[in-house]
């Protein structure tokens, strides 16, 4: 139990730090720096999830989904963070079009499995749900 409550501490600070580096992605000036941190978000996102190099930017939303439920870090908190974080993505200044898609679509099945699988009704979810459908 304590390595579980060590483990998502974890993962809370990751997404703390996630969210840090696309907060100042959003609010950086140069394209190449936007890019750049882009990419370090992706490579950061790819290690927490352990997944293979350059694997959150092309795998499926299903696959994810599939690939997130064996995970005991995987916690509903979590998730809705790491649906944060690629919708944080998705809007990134200098994204191509296809991969902000592509990352919306990942955030809004990651949202649509927390809802089918959730025990709390979150309002907040379902407007972040309603701003992708119309996005995508």
């Amino acid at each position: 139990m304590a390595y579980q409550d060590h483990l998502t501490r974890q993962i809370e600070q990751l997404g703390m730090v996630l969210r840090g580096l696309i907060t100042g992605l959003l609010g950086g000036r140069d394209p190449g720096e936007a890019a750049m941190a882009t990419a370090q978000a992706e490579q950061a996102l790819d290690e927490a999830l352990q997944l293979q190099p350059g694997t959150i930017a092309t795998l499926p939303a299903t696959d994810l989904l599939q690939h997130l439920q064996h995970r005991p870090d995987c916690t509903e908190a979590n998730l809705d963070l790491l649906a944060d974080l690629l919708i944080a993505l998705a809007d990134a200044p200098g994204q191509d079009i296809g991969q902000a898609a592509h990352y919306r679509q990942q955030a809004l099945a990651l949202m649509e499995h927390l809802n089918a699988t959730g025990n709390t009704f979150n309002m907040e979810r379902h407007g972040k749900m309603a701003r992708l459908r119309v996005a995508t």
